[in-house]
């Protein structure tokens, strides 16, 4: 039997296209050079908090110096006020955290937004790769969840892609219509070290006051840019008429037509959408919005431009 039979464009999610990503970004190979080169020279701008500082050396305390920084233990033991010395880390820990909740395996054209959410970690996953960052990452479905911890060279990025290839060959459970999206917000809060960026990938169904208190504690001492996955029907007017739709295993059939359906979708696309941006301005996150209907490449490619 051919082993690609069971493969589906914009559906089945592959480690090989995953890797191929990384030719795809060949226009921007100029600007990685020259971004490695500034990282290796130390011109990298970045916010460093927490462990994004790695110690150096003590010194004699200077008027002035952030009590945080003071060395307590060897004050303790010379009985002279030192300051602890940190240099910036070359390697900042980069987590790729996807959410494939149920709400993530559908699409009505192009792809299904699983596999759009694929193909950004991949884009994005590269991207830090250049940049010499270490990637780790959390893959959380409907039934299952997956970490993978920071790897020096490219073994933590390929495991992220190994583990979204079998999330899109799961069978969605029968109460899988439960958003995950705290779930994973938890365990990015129980794992990540201080200092990290974070690429947060989600649709943002499920989001709620919970969201925003967990996200609230994230961002304290981590970057995070939140990419949000979307199929146009989620932001876009659809045209009046009937339409059956799957919900679960049982088929649901209803209409736009003078029944007040349009009117209840409109509002709840405004809704979703306001809570996003709300959500994300409120903790000055960077949105990048992503539609599962066109091409991943030129939406990052364009996303890059504008920062």
């Amino acid at each position: 039997m051919n082993a690609d039979a069971d493969k589906v464009s914009g559906i089945s999610i592959e480690v090989e296209d995953l890797v191929s990503i990384r030719t795809k970004l060949s226009a921007l190979s100029l600007a990685n050079n020259r971004r490695r080169a500034n990282y290796r020279s130390g011109a990298r701008e970045v916010r460093l908090r927490g462990r994004g500082m790695e110690y150096e050396e003590s010194r004699a305390y200077v008027y002035g110096d952030d009590v945080r920084t003071m060395d307590w233990r060897l004050m303790a033991r010379t009985g002279e006020a030192h300051s602890k010395v940190f240099a910036e880390e070359k390697e900042r820990r980069f987590l790729l955290a996807v959410d494939l909740s149920a709400s993530m395996y559908f699409g009505t054209r192009f792809s299904f937004k699983s596999w759009a959410a694929a193909q950004v970690a991949a884009h994005v996953g590269w991207l830090a790769s250049f940049a010499g960052d270490r990637i780790g990452g959390l893959i959380v479905t409907p039934e299952s969840h997956h970490e993978v911890r920071p790897g020096k060279t490219r073994s933590g990025l390929l495991g992220v892609f190994h583990h979204l290839a079998r999330a899109s060959n799961i069978k969605l459970p029968t109460d899988a219509s439960r958003s995950r999206l705290n779930f994973l917000l938890r365990e990015i809060n129980r794992v990540v070290k201080p200092g990290s960026i974070i690429a947060l990938i989600t649709d943002f169904m499920g989001i709620d006051e919970e969201s925003l208190e967990i996200l609230s504690s994230i961002v304290r001492h981590n970057d995070i840019n939140a990419y949000w996955v979307h199929d146009d029907t989620e932001i876009s007017a659809w045209p009046r008429g009937f339409y059956q739709v799957l919900a679960g295993r049982q088929k649901v059939a209803f209409d736009l037509i003078g029944n007040g359906a349009d009117r209840w979708l409109t509002q709840w696309q405004s809704d979703h959408r306001s809570q996003i941006e709300s959500l994300t301005s409120r903790l000055n996150m960077p949105l990048f919005p992503v539609s599962c209907n066109r091409d991943i490449t030129a939406q990052i490619v364009n996303n890059l431009a504008l920062k």
